[in-house]
């Protein structure tokens, strides 16, 4: 609803500048020439092409911005699952040191295997 009531308003805008600026006026790009152009076409006119421009801009900088965010994300994603590897080795590691460490502490030996006493 408050877009349509912001499109009206501008609607009504537009139309009071339009009937406003009717002189004609000579519009040059270059060797092009065009003349006896209402003041108000070549104003509107240009506020279109601008903000055609922008929108393409904008959608250029949204699609680099999602590309970029996806290879971080991709990247982020590959970084955590190897150290969430490593991580579960190093576990399996300890868990089997310290499963020989308490056999050897029931079986009644002194010194764990590799170590030698001072």
């Amino acid at each position: 609803m408050l877009s349509v009531l912001f499109s009206v308003i501008f609607g009504l805008a537009i139309g009071y500048f339009a009937t406003q600026n009717t002189s004609p006026v000579t519009i040059q790009l270059g060797e092009l020439r065009i003349e006896n152009v209402p003041l108000y076409f070549a104003t509107i006119g240009s506020l279109i092409l601008g903000l055609f421009i922008a929108g393409i801009f904008y959608f250029a900088r949204t699609v680099s911005s999602t590309f970029t965010t996806y290879g971080k994300d991709h990247f982020v994603k590959r970084t955590e699952t190897a150290t969430d590897l490593d991580l579960e080795r190093r576990i399996r590691q300890l868990e089997s040191e310290n499963t020989r460490l308490r056999s050897n502490i029931v079986s009644g030996a002194e010194y764990p295997a590799g170590l030698a006493s001072s």
